[in-house]
């Protein structure tokens, strides 16, 4: 990725209503930031992460030894300075972070997490420790984005930096855990499975009644979630699943037509043939003969369908 001349990024992502101003330049590219040996601060939190080689940070009158596989934080407004060795090269990468709070909440994001979060974000410190959450190969991938820039490539540069600021924010945070757990399916969400688990049953000889009691609803109730979910009445979706299954086994089975129509709970193979050809424009027997055509299937047209009738 070639540019004329340096060139800042600014990449902003969320986490729940926190908003992440995450800002780097082209040096990041090539792990190569300036070694910055003069005292400086900054208004943001800064990060390296040590790739490769070694040398000192100086920061409240302490040295630390920079080593491969480990990664520090800067808080805002701190002095430090980055010595190096000409001999020993140093690769790191580095990026500095600000975050705000929004006021459009996601009702999905658990409340306690967004405290803890925010608890976190103001006690973070000073620190340098082992990159053992794999952070530095999240930056490889990264790197991999801005260079090939695919189809989505921002939003996975968001889900990398995501992934790089929890683990940074954990390892402030070790120790505490936090007090809630994943929000559990709501409302309609939770109805629609009780739904899709009862007309798995479509075989047998299933009411609306039956339905409404399993979501302790009223007929009336029922039909209205129904018409809200699916689109559909009752009946409808009971015939949909039973025609869906019947062309399976049209295709793939030598079943006789009245064995199918027994076998998905029709009250009589001619019930059964009329609603087909309602659905599909075809019938059933019509509707095999097709498909092995055009499959070119053994058996011929009349394999185990003896005896059927449209």
């Amino acid at each position: 990725m070639l540019h004329a001349s340096p060139e800042n990024y600014n990449i902003k992502t969320r986490i729940g209503p926190i908003l992440f101003d995450i800002y780097l330049d082209d040096s990041f590219l090539s792990a190569q930031a300036p070694s910055r040996s003069n005292r400086h601060n900054h208004a943001n939190f800064e990060l390296h992460f040590i790739v490769e080689g070694g040398g000192l940070l100086v920061m409240n009158g302490e040295e630390i030894r920079l080593q491969p596989g480990h990664y520090y934080v800067i808080p805002p407004g701190v002095y430090h300075a980055i010595l190096t060795d000409p001999a020993i090269r140093l690769s790191k990468y580095t990026f500095r972070f600000d975050y705000t709070e929004l006021n459009d909440y996601d009702t999905y994001f658990p409340a306690n997490e967004v405290e803890r979060l925010k608890t976190a974000l103001t006690g973070i410190g000073y620190f340098y420790e082992r990159d053992q959450a794999g952070n530095i190969r999240i930056l490889h991938d990264v790197i991999h984005e801005l260079n090939t820039q695919s189809l989505g490539y921002y939003a996975k540069l968001q889900s990398c930096f995501n992934q790089v600021l929890v683990n940074v924010i954990r390892s402030t945070a070790s120790g505490t855990q936090p007090p809630y757990r994943i929000p559990s399916r709501l409302g309609d969400d939770n109805r629609s499975l009780i739904i899709d688990a009862f007309f798995d049953q479509y075989r047998s000889d299933l009411t609306l009644e039956q339905l409404a009691g399993q979501l302790q609803l009223s007929p009336r109730q029922t039909r209205r979630i129904l018409s809200k979910l699916y689109g559909t009445t009752f009946m409808e979706k009971l015939e949909d699943i039973r025609i869906e299954e019947a062309k399976d086994r049209l295709k793939h089975s030598k079943d006789s037509i009245l064995m199918i129509s027994e076998k998905l709970g029709f009250t009589s193979q001619e019930r059964f043939c009329t609603l087909f050809k309602q659905k599909t424009g075809e019938t059933p027997q019509s509707y095999r003969k097709a498909w092995k055509s055009t499959e070119g299937r053994e058996g011929g047209e009349g394999a185990g369908v003896s005896g059927e009738s449209e």
